[in-house]
């Protein structure tokens, strides 16, 4: 099996979800903005009721993050501001599709026939969504299409057309260069045209060409009649939208959002949340997780808050009066559901693990993945280590040894390393910077005289600043990722990455101009980047390992 990462994540923990949210324990400041974390909200209502006059809940709240977390606290807020016995009367939840604003705006503004407090809903709502969101909005959709939910595939799709600022019409002839992604990276489009055809084929899925967001804002910031609140739910926020800058202005907004990234922080703050959610499930049954089986459960389940919550109560029914529940009952009781993420193949085969990149390749294949999407980010990841390995074979990284520790490279970092990387970082955009110069150049040297001078134009305006993904050092600069990506570099010779770079090109095209089976083809591509472990053949090892 192969090596657990879950590790990081830890038991005892009881950090903050967010280091943004230090200071005040009720809630920060953004330009003088509320938002609290939703570890915070109870604290946040005990504060407000135990204020001299019972405060009331602000008329607006947005709740926005973890689908299993804003819900949890929209209901903890929900029964804050009506008796659970009465929201059956003083409650209406709303679809949050865009054409229902107006509905919204209407019942909100609307009294209510029993005294006492009114609540609207408007509840997973896509209206604040932003193009820096378009990535994870296709994923969503790829992921509600896979699992069969087309309604909720078409509207991620339609959010997505929205904020790229399409209509249905620019995509009916299934050609999709507006969306402007990379289409490699997102494979075969046949799952795209089906919702197009689902679109076409149910008008009331696309939004009308009024804008719902505005209408919300105008109101919000005009205000309800005293006694009703207006609770918005959401996955993804664009803060600068002038809709979230109202809402926080007359109300509050709870951020229930969970870094998804695999730095030390961001695994920290995932094992905080899943610890809190582990003592709020076993609690009411009086029942304990022993470390190791937290461990093992996160590495089955990965960062799933509605799969981890779900096994945690499957674990509760079978161990049945016993109080403690150990590794041994979460390897009994559970098989793996581990949703594998691109990144654990792209690490599995930059570590050179036949055995665990070949294992995730099938997971990654089984779930739907397409064969180009896969190659592209092995493919960029290989070249990220290539730069990395020139850097060390660099007079610049002349410090690097084997066995070099995490404390060691952190020590050197910002005086000598930070530095030695930028500045390798500078000779490759100047590098780019002249190769796109002198295709440029060629280029204008092949076109007609008329069109020479209008070519060097955009070639001196592409030439000036040539964007690329590849530089070593991001901002901020984090040591951990460099380092780890320096451990990679630390397993290939150069002539080893080249090569890789060879197979990965050849792989590419293979499956874009053969008919061979496309699993094969990115079989015998990993064998040849990571090597066949000694004594095993082709197939062998963790992927004969039925039960997980």
């Amino acid at each position: 099996m192969h090596r657990s990462k879950t590790d990081i994540f830890s038991i005892e923990s009881r950090k903050s979800t967010s280091n943004a949210f230090k200071g005040s324990p009720y809630y920060f400041h953004i330009n003088n903005m509320p938002e609290i974390p939703h570890s915070e909200i109870k604290s946040y209502l005990s504060k407000l009721k135990a204020d001299s006059g019972n405060r009331p809940l602000p008329p607006v709240i947005l709740i926005f993050g973890d689908e299993l977390l804003y819900k949890s606290a929209l209901q903890t807020v929900l029964d804050a501001i009506i008796h659970p016995e009465k929201q059956a009367f003083s409650y209406e939840p709303v679809d949050g599709i865009p054409e229902n604003v107006y509905p919204v705006i209407e019942k909100i503004n609307t009294y209510s026939f029993f005294s006492g407090q009114k609540v609207v809903g408007f509840l997973d709502t896509r209206i604040f969504y932003a193009k820096k969101n378009a990535a994870d909005i296709l994923e969503k959709a790829r992921e509600a299409h896979n699992g069969k939910d087309l309604k909720t595939a078409a509207r991620y799709f339609i959010g997505l057309l929205s904020v790229m600022g399409l209509s249905l019409d620019d995509v009916r002839d299934k050609t999709y260069a507006g969306l402007k992604m990379d289409m490699d990276a997102v494979g075969d489009t046949a799952w795209l045209d089906t919702l197009v055809d689902y679109c076409a084929e149910n008008p009331s899925m696309e939004a009308s060409g009024e804008d719902p967001v505005k209408a919300l804002q105008q109101a919000v910031e005009k205000g309800f009649p005293k006694g009703h609140h207006l609770i918005l739910t959401s996955d993804m926020v664009d803060k600068r939208k002038g809709l979230y800058k109202a809402i926080v202005e007359k109300g509050l907004a709870v951020d229930c959002t969970v870094p998804k990234g695999e730095t030390w922080a961001d695994r920290q703050a995932q094992g905080a949340v899943l610890t809190e959610q582990m003592k709020t499930i076993l609690a009411p049954f009086g029942k304990t997780l022993d470390k190791a089986a937290f461990q093992k459960l996160v590495e089955m389940t990965g960062f799933d808050l509605r799969m981890f919550a779900g096994n945690l109560e499957k674990l509760v029914q079978y161990v049945g009066e016993r109080r403690s529940i150990a590794v041994e009952d979460v390897e009994s009781a559970l098989p793996r559901t581990r949703q594998d993420p691109v990144f654990e193949l792209t690490n599995a085969v930059t570590d050179r693990n036949y055995e665990s990149a070949s294992f995730y390749l099938k997971s990654l294949l089984s779930r739907g993945f397409f064969p180009l999407q896969i190659i592209a980010a092995i493919i960029n990841q290989m070249r990220k280590v290539l730069i990395a390995k020139d850097f060390l074979d660099s007079p610049a990284g002349k410090f690097w040894r084997s066995g070099f520790t995490f404390d060691q490279f952190k020590k050197q970092f910002t005086q000598t390393i930070l530095p030695a990387l930028q500045a390798h970082d500078a000779i490759l955009v100047n590098r780019l910077g002249e190769w796109e110069t002198r295709l440029h150049s060629k280029s204008e040297s092949d076109a007609p005289p008329d069109k020479k001078k209008k070519k060097s134009v955009q070639a001196e305006k592409k030439t000036a600043q040539p964007a690329t993904d590849m530089l070593l050092v991001k901002q901020p600069a984090s040591p951990y990722p460099l380092y780890l990506l320096m451990q990679k570099s630390d397993r290939f010779s150069k002539t080893d990455l080249i090569q890789a770079i060879i197979s990965l090109d050849q792989a590419n095209l293979s499956l874009k101009s053969s008919g061979l089976n496309p699993e094969l083809i990115l079989e015998r591509m990993i064998l040849k980047i990571c090597g066949l472990p000694q004594g095993k053949a082709p197939g062998q090892g963790v992927m004969n390992q039925s039960k997980h």
